[in-house]
C-alpha cells in the first residue's frame, strides 16, 4: 500500500507545478482519499491491519490487498488529475472568493453533512458490524463514557464507521465548494458562468445532508424500534411487575454461598449439533458434561440450550443488571456512569430492588470480581449501591500489588488471572461465619474473535472457536478446584452468560430458522424433577430462579419481571410469545420511569 502511495505523490508531483500551492493541495487530498479508502477497505476485508506486509508487500491472495490498492490508487490519481487538467485547460475556473462569513456558513453545512452521514455510517456498523445488537443498546452505549472500554474497539470505530463518513463528506464538501466558487464550461458552452455563494441555499444543502443521513441511519436500525422506544407506550410494568420489597423471601435456616459466573458472549450454539448447538465440534466438552450429569441446563428446547436474549439485557452492563434485578436496563440519564470515584454517589436504578441488597440484608459477604474496569458502563456503582460488593476489579489487582501499574491485556487482564483471584478470594470469603455471594465476570471471549494467549490451544483452526473452548477448560479446572474445597457442599454455581456474542461473522453459515441462546447452568442445588426443557425465558428470570437455587421460599414464584425457573409458573415469553414479549420491552412505561428509574420514595409520592 505505501509503495503504491509513494508512486502516486510521484505521478502528482510530476503533473502540477513545483512550489505552487496547487501541488500541494492535491497530494493532501488525494493522499487522504487514497490512503483513506484503502484503509476502510482492508478493514471491511478483515485484512489484517496490524501486519506490515499488509502496508509494504503487493500481495494478490485471498485477502486482497494489492487488488484493493492498485484499484483505489488508479481511480484516485485519475479524479484528481482530471480535476487538475480541467482546471488547467480553462474549463473549470475560480471565479468567486469566500469572505469570513461565507467560511462559517460553508463549514457549518459541511458539519451538518458530516454528521447526516456519520449517524448513518455508525448505524450501519451498529447493526451489520456488531451482531446482536438493537436500538435500545446503542443508546445505552452511547450515554456511557468510553473508560475502562477496550482501546481496540475505540480504534474500530475510527477506522470503519467514521472514517467512512468522513470519506463520503470530503467528496461532497469539495463539490459544494467548486459548486459555489467556480465556473463550469463543456467545449464552448457553459455550464456555470458565474457562481454565487447563497446562504440559504448552502444551509439547505447541508440539511438535506444531515436528513438525508439520518434517514439512512434509521433504515438500517430499524423505523419499528424507533418508533417503539420514542412514540409507544407499554403497561406490561404496571400489570406484571412484582416489587421485591414487599415480598416476604424465607430464606433456609443454614444460608447458602453464591457463586454468580457471568460468562461473557457465553451462548449454547457453541455446542455441537447433536447437544443442540450448531458446531461441527463441540467447543464447550466441560460444560456439556456438567450440563448432562451434574447440574440443571434450562433450555428453550429438548437438547442443550438456554434463555432468549431481550432488549435490555443484550449487553454486559444490562444483562447484569437484568439477571439480578428481575428488570431490563433501558438507557437513561440517570445511568451516566461517572468518571471519577468521588462522583459515585449519583444514584443508578434507585428503584430496583436487587439480588445484592437481599442477600446484604441476611448478612452475605459480597465480591464482584473482573479482569476489566468496574466503572464501564456504570457496573461499579450498580453494585456497590444495590448490595455493598467488595469491588475487585483491574483496578484492585494493580493497586494492591498483584499486577504492575503498567500491565494492560485485551480490557485490562486475561481470564487466567482472573480465575487465580477467583481462588484467593473464595479462600478469603470461606474464612468468615458469614455466607458469602461471589460474582464475577470473565472477558476473553468478547469479540471480536476474543483474547488468546501462548497458552491458548489452537484446536479449531480460528482464533474465537479456540478462545471459547479454552474459557469452557479455564472455568471447569476453577469448578474443580472448588469441588475439593470444604465450602463447596454449601455454595450453589451458577453459570451464565450474559448476552448472545457480537462478533458479527462468527455466524455467517448460520441457519437463520436456528433459534440462538444464551448458556446457563446451576450446579449443587439440590433441586429435583425439574421442567428445565423447552422453556422460553430470559435474563429477568435469572433473579427470583437465582433465589430459588440457594433453597429461598420466593411466594408467588415472581419477583420484577421474572418468573422463578424451578416452578410451575409460566415466565412473561410463555405467556407473550417472544417477539411480544420484546416488543413491549422497547416501548416507553410511565411506571418504569417514574418509580424505577427514579428514587423509590419519588415513585411512592407519586402514587
Amino acid at each position: 500500500m505505501l509503495f503504491i502511495f509513494l508512486i502516486l505523490v510521484f505521478l502528482i508531483c510530476l503533473q502540477t507545478p513545483k512550489k505552487s500551492l496547487g501541488r500541494r493541495l492535491a497530494i493532501y487530498y488525494t493522499s487522504f482519499l487514497y490512503l483513506g479508502i484503502t484503509i476502510f477497505l482492508y478493514n471491511q476485508q478483515k485484512i489484517d491491519l496490524s501486519n506490515w506486509q499488509s502496508y509494504f508487500l503487493l500481495r494478490f491472495d485471498d485477502e486482497k490487498s494489492a487488488w484493493i490498492s492498485l484499484s483505489t490508487a488508479l481511480i484516485t490519481v485519475s479524479l484528481t488529475l482530471l480535476f487538475w487538467k480541467l482546471f488547467q485547460s480553462g474549463y473549470l475556473k475560480k471565479v468567486y472568493s469566500y469572505s469570513r462569513k461565507n467560511w462559517l456558513i460553508y463549514a457549518l453545512a459541511v458539519l451538518l453533512i458530516f454528521a447526516g452521514f456519520l449517524a448513518y455510517s455508525s448505524s450501519r456498523y451498529a447493526m451489520k458490524g456488531i451482531d446482536n445488537t438493537s436500538l435500545d443498546q446503542i443508546l445505552f452505549t452511547m450515554s456511557q463514557p468510553i473508560r475502562g472500554s477496550d482501546p481496540g474497539q475505540i480504534i474500530n470505530y475510527m477506522i470503519d464507521p467514521l472514517l467512512e463518513a468522513l470519506l463520503i463528506t470530503v467528496p461532497l464538501a469539495t463539490l459544494l465548494y467548486f459548486a459555489t466558487t467556480c465556473s463550469f464550461k463543456f467545449g464552448s458552452i457553459y455550464l456555470q458562468r458565474q457562481p454565487h455563494f447563497k446562504t440559504k441555499k448552502v444551509v439547505v444543502l447541508g440539511l438535506i445532508g444531515l436528513i438525508f443521513g439520518i434517514f439512512l441511519g434509521g433504515k438500517e436500525i430499524g423505523y419499528a424500534d424507533i418508533r417503539a422506544f420514542y412514540f409507544e407506550n407499554t403497561n406490561i410494568y404496571d400489570e406484571h411487575y412484582v416489587n421485591p420489597r414487599e415480598v416476604d423471601l424465607k430464606f433456609p435456616k443454614k444460608k447458602r454461598n453464591l457463586v454468580y459466573i457471568f460468562l461473557e458472549s457465553m451462548e449454547s450454539s457453541y455446542f455441537s449439533k447433536e447437544l443442540g448447538g450448531i458446531q461441527e465440534h463441540n467447543l464447550l466438552p466441560n460444560f456439556a458434561d456438567l450440563a448432562q450429569n451434574d447440574g440443571i441446563n434450562f433450555s428453550h428446547s429438548n437438547k442443550l440450550g438456554g434463555m432468549l436474549q431481550i432488549p435490555g439485557a443484550n449487553q454486559t452492563a444490562s444483562s447484569m443488571v437484568a439477571q439480578t434485578s428481575g428488570l431490563p436496563l433501558r438507557p437513561s440519564t440517570s445511568l451516566n456512569s461517572s468518571e471519577s470515584a468521588e462522583e459515585n454517589s449519583a444514584e443508578y436504578f434507585p428503584g430496583a430492588y436487587a439480588l445484592g441488597e437481599i442477600l446484604d440484608e441476611q448478612g452475605y459477604n459480597q465480591a464482584l470480581l473482573m479482569g476489566s474496569e468496574a466503572e464501564f458502563a456504570g457496573r461499579d456503582k450498580y453494585f456497590t449501591q444495590h448490595g455493598g460488593y467488595d469491588i475487585r476489579d483491574y483496578h484492585w489487582a494493580v493497586d494492591t500489588g498483584r499486577l504492575p501499574e503498567d500491565y494492560y491485556e485485551w480490557w485490562g487482564y486475561e481470564d487466567r488471572k482472573l480465575v487465580d483471584y477467583a481462588k484467593e478470594t473464595l479462600n478469603e470469603l470461606s474464612q468468615e461465619e458469614a455466607p458469602f455471594n461471589l460474582t464475577m465476570l470473565t472477558v476473553d471471549t468478547h469479540f471480536e474473535d476474543g483474547y488468546a494467549t501462548e497458552d491458548t490451544p489452537d484446536l479449531f483452526g480460528d482464533q474465537y472457536s479456540n478462545v471459547i473452548h479454552d474459557s469452557d477448560r479455564q472455568i471447569a479446572q476453577l469448578l474443580e478446584w472448588m469441588k475439593e474445597q470444604p465450602f463447596y457442599e454449601d455454595t450453589t454455581v451458577i453459570l451464565v452468560g450474559d448476552h448472545l456474542t457480537m462478533d458479527s461473522d462468527f455466524f455467517d453459515s448460520v441457519d437463520p430458522d436456528y433459534q440462538r441462546s444464551v448458556f446457563n447452568l446451576f450446579l449443587n442445588t439440590n433441586k429435583q424433577k425439574v421442567r428445565n426443557k423447552n422453556r422460553e425465558f430470559s435474563a429477568v428470570d435469572m433473579f427470583p430462579t437465582t433465589l430459588s437455587a440457594l433453597g429461598v421460599e420466593v411466594p408467588g414464584d415472581r419477583l420484577g419481571l421474572g418468573v422463578n425457573l424451578f416452578s410451575n409458573q409460566s415466565t412473561l415469553i410463555e405467556q407473550f410469545g417472544y417477539e411480544s414479549f420484546q416488543n413491549e420491552l422497547m416501548k416507553k412505561s410511565d411506571f418504569y420511569n417514574e418509580k424505577l428509574m427514579q428514587d423509590d420514595e419519588e415513585g411512592k409520592d407519586r402514587e
